[in-house]
């Protein structure tokens, strides 16, 4: 496995495309908080807006982006794990190893997930910004650091799964953004019923765990928790929610799900990888 680990890694290095991305990635985040700031300048010249308000938004607006841009990197580089060797006529090869099918799907997930976290890393010091200006504590920016990592290594392992059942990484790629599209939006529709709910009586037991499921999946919702605790709080008194409500640890919980759902994705694969390989060989044959 760790050969696999080291052949990603030194193939990545190799060219100057990697470089570009890290480059770019950062750019695009210091460009929002350059023009998140560029924005509140005015206000904080006329003291419209304390600068902890400028600090927040900075905040939120590179989590914002970095959400997006973690989730769109980690698809495509997953997604074309596999995909690349058949594309390259290469996974015949990779299957005529002694690696085990285990280590083939654990090495390509950890060195596409390592190289996300890569990305991640650059990305601090542009966080560290708000800390000049106020309004975010180490803590709340130690939850976001554990809701990124959720998100991304379940999108890792969503994204390598697709990699493994598509025929090229066109169609890969194809399947995972609809794939995160689909659940973006359900989410999103669910998990808002879920929190205008809160400012009256629970909603039906269905509406009340699919929107459970939303708050868990959905990285915003956590987010939306971090900088405002008392958001999803029932105004009609105290309502018992498993590990969720009234306690402000929708984060880690949500991270943790994230964790096992990324677990189970990847044991799945692992399943699939031996049977997708016996019927590839079977048809060469």
């Amino acid at each position: 496995m760790l050969s696999i680990i080291l052949k990603e890694y030194r193939q990545r290095a190799r060219g100057i495309a990697t470089l570009g991305l890290i480059m770019t990635y950062t750019i695009i985040l210091g460009g929002v908080s350059f023009f998140v700031y560029l924005a509140r300048y005015t206000e904080l010249q006329t003291r419209a807006s304390t600068s902890s308000q400028v600090g927040l938004a900075l905040c939120i607006t590179t989590f914002i982006a970095q959400m997006i841009m973690s989730l769109l990197l980690a698809l495509s580089l997953n997604a074309s794990t596999i995909a690349h060797e058949k594309d390259q006529d290469t996974f015949e090869l990779l299957n005529l190893t002694l690696f085990k099918s285990f280590e083939i799907v654990l090495g390509k997930y950890l060195s596409s997930t390592g190289f996300l976290f890569l990305l991640v890393i650059t990305a601090m010091p542009i966080y560290a910004l708000a800390f000049t200006f106020g309004g975010l504590t180490t803590l709340q920016f130690m939850q976001l650091a554990v809701v990124v990592v959720g998100m991304t290594l379940m999108i890792s392992a969503l994204g390598l799964m697709l990699s493994l059942i598509s025929d090229d990484v066109r169609t890969a790629l194809g399947r995972s953004f609809f794939f995160l599209i689909t659940l973006g939006a359900v989410t999103l529709i669910f998990g808002g019923i879920m929190k205008g709910a809160l400012s009256s009586t629970p909603p039906v037991v269905p509406i009340y765990w699919l929107g459970v499921f939303s708050f868990l999946m959905n990285p915003l919702f956590s987010a939306m928790e971090i900088f405002n605790p008392s958001v999803f709080t029932w105004s009609q008194g105290p309502v018992t929610m498993p590990f969720l409500m009234n306690n402000g640890l929708l984060w880690i919980w949500s991270a943790l799900f994230q964790a096992v759902v990324a677990a189970l994705i990847l044991l799945a694969t692992t399943v699939i990888y031996p049977r997708y390989r016996a019927s590839k060989a079977g048809g060469v044959g």
